[in-house]
């Protein structure tokens, strides 16, 4: 008896440290980009250059989110702030791409509850929840919100921490010399507006402060980067300036971080609906539901399905920010998804054969009216 109590109590201190090493909320989480690349990390500071790679976002920066206990992460992505499950930090399309996890780190004295009692950790949680649905600054003009003016990945976190008071980068705007990198970049760009001329710019990655300055021959059109009064240039916040901070320490991750689909949470949802969801101006709008059925229950099922679904979320977060900026497009995209909605309304509520004698009897018609009109008016 006195044995299996004995063994009951080593058990319970075992599974009570076990729990003390868990990742502490407030910790924050760092990969790298496609190709295991990000912005900084080596001395080629290459930004791309034709109009479509700048749409889709291909700039090598990484993404930041932070860990608010209990396998939940809140992250700035497209087209809002999230709260999801951690494992889709880096979702397993990320993963085909090269992304990798480059660790999570804590402030300084994190473990000292002097410093960060338990209540000052939730007043950060609690803020953090504030900001979920806010946009996601696609343009780069304000990085660090607030809600209003939206965020990007590493600004949510920096902005987060300075209102409860800790600031993890200096703030300041590096355009070269000390204090950093700078590589000049000859822009071939064949596949952008103006496709012969070449045009060289001067790229920086800050070390010791915020804001790195960058020229770009579509900085202007695009109108994207926070523009500093002082010189005119401008400037974007990269997460691999925040990670290197002195301020932040790394710690074990001990959680699950990857291999979760992109956007989607602890109800099985497998991945954002772009387009619809800037039309209808909220991932929770019902028609998404509808969709979402319809790609989960016939189009992921398919080899044909998944390689579309792969495209699609390729290239549809491009297209779902230009209808996002443009309330005529969210308009004429809303009108076009209802024949969409209506063949999936069918297929989900009258089956596949009710669908297809649908298809079938619409283009027998379709053909009819096609041959009244080449057939001869009579006189």
């Amino acid at each position: 008896m006195k044995k299996t109590v004995f063994i009951l109590i080593l058990l319970f201190f075992v599974l009570a440290s076990a729990e003390v090493l868990a990742l502490q909320r407030g910790a924050i989480l760092y990969h790298t980009s496609k190709d295991d690349t990000i912005y900084g990390r080596t001395d080629a500071l290459v930004l791309p250059c034709s109009t479509i790679q700048m749409a889709l976002r291909e700039m090598k920066s990484g993404h930041v989110g932070l860990y608010i206990g209990n396998g939940r992460i809140i992250h700035a992505v497209f087209p809002t702030v999230e709260e999801t499950a951690s494992e889709n930090f880096i979702p397993q399309s990320d993963l085909d791409d090269g992304c990798r996890y480059l660790g999570a780190k804590v402030p300084l004295d994190f473990d000292n509850p002097a410093v960060w009692p338990e209540e000052r950790v939730d007043q950060l949680i609690l803020l953090a929840r504030e900001q979920v649905g806010a946009d996601y600054d696609i343009q780069f003009r304000h990085q660090k919100g607030p809600y209003d003016d939206g965020f990007t990945c590493v600004g949510l976190v920096e902005y987060l921490y300075e209102v409860i008071g800790y600031d993890i980068t200096p703030a300041g705007y590096y355009s070269g010399g000390v204090g950093g990198r700078t590589y000049t970049q000859v822009y071939n760009c064949e596949t952008t507006l103006w496709g012969w001329i070449d045009e060289e710019g001067l790229n920086t990655f800050a070390e010791q402060v915020e804001f790195s300055s960058f020229q770009h021959p579509l900085a202007d059109l695009l109108n994207v980067g926070m523009i500093n009064g002082d010189d005119g240039h401008r400037y974007m916040f990269f997460p691999y300036t925040q990670y290197l901070q002195t301020t932040t320490v790394a710690v074990e991750t001990d959680i699950t971080v990857s291999g979760g689909g992109a956007g989607s949470d602890d109800s099985g949802d497998g991945g954002p609906c772009f387009i619809a969801t800037a039309a209808y101006g909220s991932p929770l709008h019902p028609y998404l539901g509808l969709l979402r059925e319809v790609r989960d229950r016939y189009i992921r099922t398919s080899s044909a399905g998944r390689l579309f679904l792969s495209v699609y979320e390729r290239y549809a977060p491009s297209l779902a920010a230009l209808i996002d900026r443009h309330e005529i497009l969210k308009s004429l995209t809303r009108v076009a998804l209802l024949p969409v909605l209506g063949l999936c309304f069918l297929l989900l509520y009258a089956g596949p054969l009710s669908l297809f004698f649908f298809l079938v009897v619409l283009s027998v018609l379709s053909l009819y009216l096609a041959r009244r009109r080449k057939l001869p008016k009579r006189v």
